[in-house]
């Protein structure tokens, strides 16, 4: 959590800084210099990552569900509410991700790789989910790269209308998300 934190930190440290030399560049010496910031709707991500090779392959409560078999066959009825409470959680941030606006930086770690070629295709410096984005300066310029970096996790045309059709609609407030969510 801490490293996020500090992730944070350092990105908005950066982006001040930034911003702050454009708009005394531009007063300075006439026209503002442009600053582009690459936004994604983190609901598009997920919902791309759901439907993706990394989900699938991974199987990411496959450990999970194992350890939980495991403790219901030893008849480890502590073990197995304790498994059960995480996968409850699991389930509530995927929910979080994929109807609000949680954050998906766990799921971004699986195109790490592939953001800075985003990012200079956009012409942008910085990529940060949209709701991250809490103000912006006039130098600054946003550019919506969500369709590209959900690309990065499918080309499925399926997906990408979906992707694009949830962009179209307002995230449920994260605390409104309803706690029986199936």
């Amino acid at each position: 959590m801490s490293v996020t934190i500090d992730l944070w930190q350092t990105m908005r440290v950066l982006l001040f800084a930034a911003v702050g030399m454009a708009t005394a560049r531009g007063q300075a010496a006439g026209p503002a210099i442009r600053i582009g910031i690459g936004t994604y709707d983190s609901r598009a991500i997920a919902v791309a990552y759901a439907r993706s090779d990394f989900n699938f392959n991974s199987k990411p409560l496959a450990p999970l569900i194992a350890q939980r078999d495991k403790g219901k066959a030893a008849g480890d009825e502590k073990r197995v509410r304790e498994l059960g409470a995480q996968g409850k959680a699991h389930q509530a941030r995927l929910h979080e991700q994929g109807f609000s606006t949680g954050s998906v930086a766990n799921l971004m770690e699986n195109i790490r790789q592939e953001i800075p070629a985003v990012a200079k295709a956009a012409g942008v410096v910085l990529v940060v989910s949209k709701w991250e984005a809490m103000y912006q300066d006039p130098a600054v310029e946003h550019v919506d790269v969500t369709l590209p970096l959900v690309r990065k996790f499918s080309a499925d045309p399926q997906v990408l209308k979906m992707a694009g059709e949830l962009m179209k609609h307002d995230p449920i407030p994260l605390g409104q998300l309803p706690p029986d969510m199936p």
